[in-house]
């Protein structure tokens, strides 16, 4: 599949499949910045389709990747370990920015995550994710993490995502949730603790 290309940065570990192409490019609020949200769906969804297969992507000046999600296709397999996560965890960083990962203290994987999505069918779509977790040592509460699927599929880059300690949940908008999306627009419920409030 091909690589990411945003701004004239290409990021080779994170991948947009050949048949998708971009359905929403705006402008939205995250962290109090204007930040740049593209979702890329397959050719045969032309129009945002929430809680379908997609990529999004959100980045800000000069490309700088702020978050990437894919959940693409079914995956099935065996989840990375420890070691191997945080091994290709290093690989991503060094691919995206790795001035920005000197700041950050390994912190632990989270395990026993799942994204699903539904599929032409109409059939729920579930796939078992782990995060290679990072702890921001410069900015407190910020935190990051690259997230995998079975046989180590990226499925998530995330960086300066804050948590809120007093809500005990995570106060950076969560544009790459379609859930999220829907409570925002005020056509679903708000997500529980610990995601963000709409």
């Amino acid at each position: 599949m091909p690589a990411l290309k945003i701004a004239g940065h290409t990021y080779p570990s994170l991948v947009i499949p050949a048949d998708y192409q971009v359905v929403i490019d705006r402008l939205v609020p995250r962290n109090g910045k204007q930040v740049r949200l593209k979702r890329y769906q397959p050719a045969d969804l032309p129009k945002e389709a929430l809680n379908r297969e997609h990529v999004t992507v959100i980045y800000g000046d000069g490309g700088y990747l702020y978050s990437y999600n894919a959940l693409t296709q079914p995956l099935t397999g065996s989840l990375p370990t420890e070691k191997q996560a945080f091994a290709k965890a290093e690989q991503v960083w060094q691919e995206i920015d790795p001035d920005y990962r000197a700041r950050l203290e390994p912190s632990h994987l989270l395990t026993g995550q799942k994204r699903t999505y539904v599929d032409a069918t109409g059939k729920n779509v579930v796939i078992p994710l782990e995060w290679a977790k990072y702890e921001n040592m410069a900015d407190s509460g910020s935190y990051e993490w690259v997230g995998f699927g079975p046989n180590g599929q990226i499925i998530e880059f995330e960086r300066e995502s804050y948590w809120d300690f007093s809500a005990n949940r995570q106060k950076t908008e969560m544009w790459n949730g379609d859930d999220w999306i829907l409570a925002r627009r005020g056509l679903g419920p708000q997500l529980p603790a610990p995601l963000p409030i709409a």
